[in-house]
C-alpha cells in the first residue's frame, strides 16, 4: 500500500535547532528516495514521449535498466537502495531529464545523449552485481573505463579512448567480467577488494571502534562534482586516501567528544564526500547540491578541527535540502535569482535570494555552535582564533536572522523555521568574547559589509554627477544629498576578500605575519602597496593604523577605483578615531569611490582620498548605513 511521507512537527523543530535524531534523519532519507524513484519515472515518461522505443544510440532503452533495477530489488532491496541512493545520480537524473525534455544545450565537450542515457544501465550493472543477480548488461566506457557506481570502475589500458560500449556478465555468484571489443577483465570474487585494471570505490568509516555505516569517497563517478558534470577518474593512491581515513576518524572524534548534536547528525545525512584538492589555510573550499543529497565536496582539510566545522556546515546543507523536498519554507516566487529584491548574506560576496539567505543562515548557525563550544577546548593562538570565528559568524547570523524575519516571503513553515533558529542563536549575545578576538571580529563584520557594497551596489548616476559639480564648485558637503544606489544587474559571486584571510593569519600567527611570509601563499593577487596597508591596518595600534591611512591613500591616489583600498581606508580611520569620515566609507563606500572616479573623468585631479572621505561625511544621510536589500529594478 502507498502511504505519503509526512513531516512531524517536532522534526521541523529539531532540525531548526540543530538537535537532530535518527528517526527524524530516517524519514528524510525515506522521502529522498522516494523522490530518486520518482525522478526514474519521470524520466521513462520523458524517454516514452520523444518516441524512442530502441533507445537512445547504441545502447537499449531506459526501460531495459529500470526492468534490472526492479529484478535486483526483489532479490536485495538494500543493494538496490544504497545504488540509487548514491549521491550523483540526483545530478545525472536532473540533467538528463533536461536533456530528454530539450531544455538543457549540452556543451560542445559534454557526452553525447546516449551516454548520458546509458548511466542508467551502469547503474542497473552495479545493482545486480550487489545483488548477486545474474545479468548481461551493456553500459556506456570512455577512454577504455567502465564505470559501476557505488562498486568501483574498470581500466582496460589498451581500450579506445572515445566513448564506446562495454559488456559487464555476472553468474550471480561471484564471478563478473567486463568487456569492451577484444579486451576483456575479470573482477575480484570481492568488487571491493583492488586488483590490476580494477578500482574498487572506497568506503571509509566514521570511527575505528564503531564501523557503523561508512562514506563513500568518491574519486570516480562522471556525476560526483555537479558543478562540472562527466568528470573522468581520479583515483586517489592509497597514502592519500589514508589521510582522508585519518581526517575523518580524528574529526568524527572531536565532534563526538564536543559536539554531540553534531555527531549524530553528520553521520545521518552525508554518505559520500567527494575529495578536492587542498586549499592553503583559511581558504577551505566545500560545496553541495540539493540533488546530490547526502554529498559534500570538500577540498583535504588541515587538520580534525577544519575537517569538523566543514562537516558540520555541509551536513546542515543536506539536512536543509532533504526538509526542504518535504515542506515549502520560502514561497516559489522568492526561490530563484530573478526577482525584485536580492539580499545581504555576510558570508557571501554576491546578492541572495531570500532562499539562499535561508539556506546559508541555517548552515552558518552550525559553524557558530561549533565555534562556541570549540574556543573552550583550545589554547593560546587556536584558541584567539575560534574566539574570533564564534563573534564573527555569532553575529552574522544575527544580522541575517532579522532581515529573514522581515521578509514576506516566507511561508508559516518557513517563519517558523526561522523561529527556531532564533531561539536557538538567543542565548549567544550574552556569551563573553575576549577584547582580542572581538576587535578583529568587529573589524571584520565592518569589513564585510563594506567590500559587499562597494562591488554590488552602483550609485545613482545622475545624483553623483551633481554631488560632483557642487564639489568641484566648491560647495560643502552640507549642500548636498545622499545619492540613493541600486543592486547591480551582473553582480558575480566572487572570492572573498583577501584582507579577512590575513585577518586570520594574523591572528593564528603573528609573529611570521610578513610580507615574505603572505607572498609564499598561492592564489594571492594584490599590489606590495595595498597589501603593506592591510598588514598595517592588521597589525593593530594607533602608529600601525596611521601608516595604514597614509598607505590607502597612496593607493587610492594612484588608482581610485581599488574598492579593497576604499574599504580598508574606512577601516584604518576608524582605528585612528575618524568617525565621521570612516563612517562614510564603511557605510556608502560605492559612493564615495564613484565621486573620485567622476572627478577624474571629467580631467580634473585626482582627489585626496582621505579629504574626499572627509568631505563626503558631511553629506546629509550618507554616513547612516543603507538597507541591503536594495531594489535590482
Amino acid at each position: 500500500m502507498l502511504t505519503r511521507h509526512h513531516v512531524p512537527v517536532a522534526d521541523l523543530e529539531a532540525i531548526a535547532t540543530g538537535r537532530i535524531t535518527a528517526p527524524t534523519g530516517t524519514r528524510i532519507a525515506a522521502a529522498e528516495r522516494s523522490r530518486r524513484m520518482l525522478m526514474l519515472r519521470a524520466l521513462a515518461a520523458a524517454e516514452a514521449d520523444r518516441g524512442t522505443d530502441e533507445g537512445e544510440g547504441p545502447l537499449p532503452p531506459l526501460a531495459h535498466a529500470f526492468e534490472l533495477l526492479a529484478r535486483a530489488e526483489a532479490l536485495d532491496p538494500q543493494a538496490v537502495a544504497s545504488v540509487l541512493g548514491h549521491p550523483p545520480v540526483g545530478v545525472w537524473a536532473v540533467r538528463l531529464l533536461g536533456r530528454l525534455r530539450g531544455g538543457v544545450e549540452p556543451r560542445p565537450d559534454e557526452p553525447p545523449l546516449w551516454r548520458e542515457a546509458g548511466y542508467a544501465h551502469a547503474l542497473a550493472a552495479a545493482a545486480a552485481l550487489r545483488a548477486g543477480l545474474p545479468a548481461r548488461v551493456r553500459l556506456p566506457a570512455r577512454a577504455g573505463r567502465v564505470i559501476l557506481p557505488t562498486v568501483g570502475h574498470a581500466v582496460l589500458d589498451d581500450a579506445p579512448g572515445g566513448h564506446d560500449v562495454a559488456t559487464l556478465e555476472t553468474d550471480g555468484r561471484g564471478t563478473a567480467r567486463v568487456t569492451l571489443g577484444p579486451h576483456a577483465l575479470e573482477l575480484p570474487a570481492a568488487p571491493y577488494l583492488p586488483a590490476p585494471g580494477w578500482h574498487p570505490t572506497r568506503l571509509l568509516s566514521w570511527t575505528p571502534r564503531e564501523p557503523g555505516p561508512g562514506v563513500l569517497l568518491d574519486d570516480a563517478d562522471p556525476y560526483r562534482d555537479f558543478r562540472s558534470p562527466w568528470l573522468p577518474p581520479a583515483p586517489l593512491t592509497d597514502g592519500e586516501s589514508d589521510t582522508w581515513q585519518r581526517h575523518l576518524h580524528d574529526a568524527a572524534h572531536l565532534l563526538g567528544a564536543r559536539h554531540p548534536d553534531a555527531a549524530r547528525t553528520v553521520p545521518l545525512v552525508l554518505n559520500s564526500l567527494v575529495p578536492l584538492p587542498g586549499m592553503p589555510r583559511f581558504r577551505t573550499s566545500s560545496a553541495s547540491y540539493a540533488e546530490a543529497f547526502g554529498s559534500a565536496l570538500v577540498s583535504l582539510p588541515r587538520d580534525a578541527v577544519d575537517f569538523a566545522v566543514t562537516l558540520v556546515h555541509e551536513s546542515r546543507h543536506s539536512v536543509l535540502n532533504g526538509l526542504s523536498h518535504q515542506i515549502q519554507l520560502v514561497d516559489r516566487a522568492a526561490r530563484g535569482p530573478r526577482q525584485d529584491t536580492l539580499l545581504y548574506a555576510p558570508w557571501r560576496t554576491d546578492p541572495r535570494p531570500p532562499w539562499g539567505l535561508l539556506h546559508g543562515t541555517y548552515a552558518f548557525t552550525g559553524v557558530a555552535d561549533f565555534w562556541r563550544t570549540e574556543r573552550h577546548a583550545l589554547t593560546g593562538p587556536r584558541a584567539d582564533l575560534a574566539h574570533f570565528e564564534f563573534a564573527v559568524w555569532r553575529d552574522a547570523v544575527a544580522i541575517a536572522l532579522r532581515t529573514l524575519e522581515d521578509q514576506p516571503g516566507l511561508t508559516p513553515w518557513g517563519r517558523r523555521f526561522v523561529d527556531g533558529m532564533a531561539r536557538q542563536a538567543a542565548p549567544w549575545a550574552g556569551d563573553d568574547v575576549p577584547a582580542g578576538a572581538l576587535a578583529p571580529a568587529q573589524a571584520e563584520l565592518a569589513d564585510l559589509r563594506a567590500t559587499w557594497c562597494s562591488h554590488n551596489l552602483v550609485p545613482d548616476p545622475a545624483a553623483t554627477g551633481l554631488l560632483t559639480d557642487r564639489r568641484l564648485g566648491g560647495a560643502s558637503g552640507e549642500e548636498g544629498t545622499a545619492p540613493p544606489s541600486r543592486l547591480r544587474g551582473d553582480a558575480p559571486l566572487r572570492l572573498p576578500e583577501l584582507r579577512c584571510e590575513l585577518r586570520r593569519l594574523h591572528l593564528a600567527d603573528a609573529g611570521t605575519f610578513t610580507p615574505d611570509t603572505l607572498a609564499r601563499l598561492s592564489g594571492i593577487e594584490r599590489s606590495s602597496e595595498l597589501l603593506e596597508a592591510d598588514m598595517c591596518l592588521l597589525r593593530g595600534g594607533p602608529a600601525n593604523a596611521a601608516r595604514a591611512v597614509d598607505r590607502y591613500r597612496a593607493v587610492l591616489t594612484g588608482a581610485p577605483g581599488t574598492r579593497p583600498a576604499w574599504v580598508g581606508l574606512g577601516l584604518a580611520l576608524e582605528a585612528s578615531g575618524e568617525g565621521a569620515p570612516a563612517a562614510a566609507l564603511l557605510h556608502r563606500p560605492e559612493v564615495v569611490r564613484a565621486l573620485a572616479l567622476e572627478e577624474r573623468a571629467r580631467g580634473a585631479r585626482t582627489p585626496d582620498p582621505l579629504e574626499l572621505a572627509r568631505w563626503a561625511a558631511r553629506i546629509p544621510g550618507l554616513t547612516t548605513q543603507p538597507a541591503t536589500d536594495v531594489p535590482q529594478r
